[in-house]
């Protein structure tokens, strides 16, 4: 393979993105792991609907064991190992000291049929679609996986996963 001929890139050619303080200035960073007792924010209910439609009404105080809120969505490639890790035949890719809830985009953002398929598989955890749970939780992508104290009402975990090793040892993290 021959390589094309012309000048060889300037210094300033190749200038990264984070040399731009523009750039720089509009970047978030991505939360990982458990959070410090000073930075632990308030967990919220989460309201929506099913993929058939339903309201569904997910009530933190509910709970009596940690609650993993999972942020999937329907055409993510990273999402698809944590879709099929929550169907009811697969044990053992949660870890099993926390209760689950999975939360997608609205009826507005994804496709209801494609949750639907997804999920058809999972009946022992809730699926709630709800972009008002995407925004109190900030969640800015996806696959993103938030652990809530239901005791204390507040967010002690969190992470992008990369696969169920980081999901579990964010909770292991947290004291869970």
């Amino acid at each position: 393979m021959s390589r094309p001929t012309g000048p060889e890139p300037s210094d300033e050619m190749v200038r990264s993105p984070l040399s731009d303080p523009v750039f720089v200035a509009g970047l978030r960073p991505i939360p990982s792991g458990p959070i410090g007792e000073a930075e632990r924010r308030p967990a919220f209910d989460i309201a929506g609907v099913s993929p058939d439609g339903a309201p569904v009404e997910v009530r933190i105080g509910a709970f009596t064991r940690p609650l993993l809120v999972v942020f999937l969505h329907t055409r993510c490639d990273g999402c698809s190992e944590f879709w099929s890790g929550l169907a009811d035949d697969t044990a053992g890719k949660v870890p099993g000291s926390v209760d689950t809830v999975i939360v997608t985009r609205g009826p507005g953002a994804v496709d209801v049929d494609e949750v639907g398929a997804l999920s058809a598989a999972i009946t022992q955890v809730p699926v709630v679609m709800s972009d008002e749970a995407w925004s109190a939780y900030r969640v800015l992508g996806y696959p993103f996986f938030v652990l809530v104290d239901p005791v204390t009402s507040r967010v002690v975990g969190e992470t992008v996963g990369f696969g169920w090793a980081d999901v579990s040892s964010m909770v292991r993290a947290s004291g869970y």
